[in-house]
């Protein structure tokens, strides 16, 4: 799930019963193109797995969680993971191993961030050619495509919640020698809950690049308008739904002209609003051990949260038919044309508030926590990691340009100009020094909660999106609703259980 390319345009905003959001960015987060499709049943993804070396892996799923016809046959268990090739020097500047020269083939799903790192890569590696393809970020059907014909990349940044359904299916090699011999960059020095999201089965699948937070942030002067504190902003729930509802404006027929806090906009979009309610009440989907779905426990308590909350500004169905009847220009958005007053936003909006709109006033915090007694702030993150693939041809080449891609110098300034949190502490810390609003976004990297990566994460969203959608449009009592997504999600759980572990 990030920066300019936020988890609002990765998971497209929905409405409606059994709307599933297409994962298109992180931001986490990341991404392009809308897409929806109805939600898969728990059988979409197959039978239980057999041994990784004697049956095709699970079925892919694609980015709106339906599930897609290709699948990737398991390599023989005498395959084993590329030995990691000697470097020749340490240091801020990555020497290429002995092997990496050639051409090693990099999908990177953003072209129009892509023109300082094709700039500054020969320059530092001139014997190592990098070939940059674009890919895709929150989609599966490319690489699934790729592995079927026996051509994936050699290295590939694609979203982290990918991890496991690549692993099952033998097609990348875990990194755990890899990382212990690299040399721009330590793995101690990524953020701890990155590391783990990286770790799977005890091994560690991919490097994590990129990652995004959210902040709370709030217009000043519909603050006022509605005779609010401009200098007191919501700091718990209860808080932010007092001052939404005086912050709310309805037109003469009695329709929403401004409302004040709605899911329909910003990060995290829609029903993954229902992931932070959550995690701010201290529960979660499912447990730590990723053996037992949880989301009953609090669930009930958080859907009525947000539905009180919609409600009393008008309903979600009409704040959904409010947002998105908006037309806006280039820069312009729900909040800084008056329509939204307060919102969680990644980062990337600073920017773009700078040029488009430099007398807004408006000021970021960390979200809202469930009550003054808690800790856990309202929030959201995402981001992507970088995939090796068995079946690439120049592994050590991969390997080298990953070695680039960490260096801090090139890795502080490619991100500080196209927005991106770094996974790397030192350099998310220069970062922010680069841009001092910068810290509400760090200050919450390594506490901030993501998504269960399992086998069939996808599939696992749907579920919930349609949860979400029923109980919030008045449909299907919650409780009936919940069991619904809590079986469908256990049975996903299981199934990923299932799986032997993947070799490395």
């Amino acid at each position: 799930m990030e920066s300019a390319i936020t988890r609002r345009q990765m998971l497209v905003r929905t409405a409606g019963l059994a709307t599933v959001t297409a994962l298109a960015t992180l931001s986490a987060a990341c991404g392009g193109t809308s897409q929806t499709a109805a939600p898969t049943t728990a059988a979409a993804s197959g039978a239980a797995a057999k041994p990784a070396a004697t049956q095709a892996g699970p079925a892919a799923t694609t980015a709106t969680g339906a599930t897609s016809a290709p699948t990737i046959a398991a390599a023989p268990t005498t395959a084993a993971a590329p030995a990691v090739a000697p470097t020749t020097a340490a240091g801020a500047t990555p020497v290429a191993a002995t092997k990496a020269t050639g051409e090693v083939r990099f999908w990177y799903p953003f072209q129009q961030y892509a023109d300082f790192l094709q700039q500054e890569q020969p320059k530092m590696q001139p014997d190592l050619k990098m070939k940059l393809e674009i890919g895709e970020f929150d989609a599966q059907t490319k690489i699934m495509a790729a592995l079927s014909a026996g051509n994936p990349p050699d290295i590939a940044f694609l979203g982290r919640w990918q991890t496991c359904d690549l692993a099952v299916r033998n097609a990348i090699y875990a990194l755990d020698s890899r990382v212990q011999q690299a040399k721009s960059w330590n793995w101690d020095d990524v953020w701890t809950r990155l590391q783990k999201d990286s770790t799977s089965w005890g091994k560690k699948w991919i490097v994590p690049y990129s990652t995004d937070t959210r902040a709370f942030t709030y217009n000043k002067q519909l603050m006022e308008d509605a005779g609010l504190d401009p200098e007191k902003p919501p700091k718990t729930w209860q808080d932010l739904v007092e001052q939404s509802v005086k912050a709310t404006k309805k037109d003469a027929s009695g329709k929403i002209d401004r409302i004040g806090f709605t899911p329909t906009f910003g990060n995290p979009p829609t029903y993954l609003m229902f992931y932070s309610m959550l995690w701010i009440m201290g529960s979660d989907i499912a447990n730590d051990e990723r053996t037992k779905i949880i989301l009953q426990e609090k669930g009930g308590e958080a859907l009525a949260s947000v539905k009180d909350l919609m409600d009393k500004q008008g309903g979600y169905e009409a704040a959904t038919a409010f947002t998105k009847s908006l037309t806006l220009a280039q820069g312009l958005d729900a909040f800084n044309t008056g329509k939204v007053t307060f919102a969680m936003q990644g980062n990337s909006v600073m920017t773009n508030y700078d040029k488009y709109s430099p007398n807004l006033k408006y000021g970021m915090i960390q979200g809202p926590t469930w009550t003054a007694s808690t800790d856990e702030h309202l929030n959201y993150d995402g981001g992507g990691g970088l995939f090796y693939f068995k079946k690439g041809k120049n592994v050590d080449g991969a390997w080298a340009l990953t070695e680039f891609l960490m260096t801090k110098d090139f890795y502080l300034n490619w991100y500080d100009k196209i927005g991106f949190l770094p996974v790397l502490k030192s350099v998310a810390a220069e970062w922010v020094q680069r841009d001092k609003r910068r810290d509400v976004f760090a200050s919450t990297a390594n506490t901030v909660h993501w998504i269960p990566i399992v086998t069939g994460t996808l599939e696992m969203l749907s579920f919930i999106n349609k949860m979400w959608d029923e109980v919030l449009l008045g449909k299907t009592p919650a409780d009936q609703a919940m069991k619904a997504a809590a079986d469908s999600c256990q049975g996903i759980l299981d199934k990923h259980n299932s799986y032997p572990p993947p070799q490395g």
